[in-house]
């Protein structure tokens, strides 16, 4: 069956990217598009949640909101008298909210005599035309599996690029990606570049299809999207292997790139980008001009400080799956990953809550989906992270559109993420806690996992190992966390495969850390919890 679903799918996908690509969005097209939708943000909130969720007799919210007796005209009286924010506010009091837990389908969603599990397409978008799919990560489970609408990569992501682009004066040169095959993003970012009019001139992939051991679909949906594109005149480009340790052939290609055309803009992971940057001083290149969107792990001031002792310019991006593009790069920012929330096509309220394995709180952020063509029906959900969220002035380009809320200093509160790769703190768990001990003696105690930067300014995920446990194989050791972080589906494999190249895992004999309490946690987190 879901064979004949993906089948389906493509087949529509080839029928419609004709007419997708027939007119590429202006310059003037995307700026009025995100005016019209930050005017009408009341209204798009209410027609979507109406069609997606009263509407839809399936829709698991509609059950926690006919539990707490709101009916639509509840509803849109409540955004009408007090706005959106303050009444997704007031929803989120009444229990109509899904932790990160509960939105994983890792916990039953529990409100009052309510009892439920989501599954993994109860969330879907019953509004949208699936064109493709990609999955989100969850380490050894089978990670969230989400659809994708050529119209929202057209709206919810070329307008914004092609503005932020304008903005830094990189529209003229050519447009570069160093991001993964499917199921991968590279696939979403090819066809948002050729929708605006700017196909990529070369597209990069940090893994190769036989390093991982794809699923069938996703080996055939890469060539098969770049095969239609160019059947429909667009010429896409095919995905050209370069390891991680080998950055200096795209640090070649971009300097001269800006040599010739003056800028050139690439598309990768935050670690990537350092990566590109490093080889540049090292060889002697000019990157003066070139333009980085980082994007998958936070932009930290070390990881700037080496984008821009090249010359070049730093402008990161928030994104998740399910949500889509959440926020961009302040022009002028006050700190390292200073963003400007997306608040045309996204709601977000915070709350307190605590941290899974850990003795502190975090103002966790819930998004709720304001536009009909968004990847999943959000409302007032958690994705595991939390931020610093305020309204200020900076006088940027993203600001004179209508930009004015900033996110920053935006992390996990229950995951790691190195080389744009996430697992799920939940998965990890059974790995520190039963496989390790089992595998190499010592207790639950005596290992833990901790996320941190180390001297190059590279995302590193250290493994603590008390030195009681005696002679230890590290090699092995890295060996079975690989093949346990591995174990799902093919993007679990990436991930793996993407850890493993870049050699973000380490072995370090230490004794694992406490917390300021004097608790040991087998993901050492409560350091960062708090912004």
């Amino acid at each position: 069956m879901q064979f004949l679903r993906n089948a389906r799918m493509y087949v529509r996908f080839a029928s419609h990217l004709r007419g997708f690509l027939r007119e590429p969005f202006t310059l003037e097209q995307s700026h009025a598009i995100i005016r019209q939708r930050l005017a009408q943000r009341e209204q798009n909130l209410l027609g979507t949640l109406r069609a997606a969720i009263y509407e839809h007799p399936g829709s698991p919210y509609r059950k926690m909101l006919m539990r707490v007796g709101c009916e639509y005209g509840d509803l849109e009286k409540l955004v009408r008298a007090d706005g959106v924010e303050s009444a997704l506010t007031r929803l989120r009091r009444e229990g109509v909210y899904l932790s990160v837990e509960e939105f994983k389908g890792k916990q039953d969603v529990v409100r009052g005599n309510l009892v439920f599990r989501l599954r993994d397409h109860d969330l879907d978008n019953p509004l949208t035309t699936p064109h493709l799919s990609g999955k989100s990560g969850g380490s050894r489970s089978a990670g969230t599996r989400t659809t994708f609408d050529l119209d929202y990569l057209a709206v919810g992501r070329a307008v914004y690029t092609q503005c932020l682009l304008d903005m830094l004066g990189a529209l003229r040169g050519p447009h570069i990606l160093w991001a993964p095959i499917a199921p991968g993003f590279g696939p979403l970012e090819v066809l948002a570049c050729a929708k605006m009019g700017k196909p990529p001139a070369k597209w990069f992939s940090p893994v190769a299809s036989r390093s991982f051991r794809p699923s069938l679909a996703c080996r055939l949906a890469t060539g098969y999207i770049v095969s239609v594109g160019r059947w429909c005149g667009v010429p896409l480009p095919s995905p050209e292997y370069v390891p991680l340790e080998e950055a200096w052939r795209i640090t070649r290609w971009m300097s001269e790139a800006v040599r010739h055309d003056g800028s050139c803009c690439i598309d990768t992971y935050t670690s990537n980008a350092v990566r590109i940057c490093q080889a540049a001083r090292e060889h002697g290149w000019n990157l003066a001009g070139a333009v980085f969107l980082p994007c998958g792990e936070p932009l930290t001031p070390m990881k700037r400080r080496e984008i821009e002792a090249v010359g070049a310019t730093a402008c990161t991006r928030y994104i998740f799956s399910e949500g889509g593009y959440v926020s961009f790069g302040c022009l002028q920012p006050a700190s390292a990953d200073d963003t400007h929330f997306l608040e045309d096509a996204l709601a977000v309220i915070q709350h307190e809550r605590p941290v899974p394995h850990a003795e502190t709180t975090v103002p966790a952020l819930l998004y709720t989906t304001l536009l009909p063509s968004s990847p999943k029906v959000l409302l007032n959900v958690e994705n595991g992270d939390y931020g610093v969220l305020e309204t200020r002035r900076c006088g940027c380009g993203l600001e004179q559109i209508g930009f004015t809320r900033h996110l920053s200093q935006i992390r996990g509160f229950d995951k790691l993420t190195g080389e744009g790769m996430t697992f799920i703190g939940t998965d990890l768990l059974r790995i520190v806690e039963e496989v390790l001990p089992a595998r190499f003696g010592g207790a639950s105690t005596d290992y833990q996992m901790v996320e941190e930067e180390d001297e190059r300014g590279q995302t590193r995920v250290s493994v603590l190992v008390h030195p009681s446990v005696g002679t230890l194989d590290e090699k092995a050791l890295l060996n079975v966390m690989l093949s346990e972080l591995a174990r799902g589906g093919s993007a679990q494999r990436m991930m793996a495969r993407v850890w493993a190249d870049a050699g973000t895992l380490r072995v370090r004999r230490e004794s694992p850390r406490l917390t300021a309490r004097g608790k040991l946690l087998p993901l050492h987190i409560g350091a960062r919890a708090r912004p």
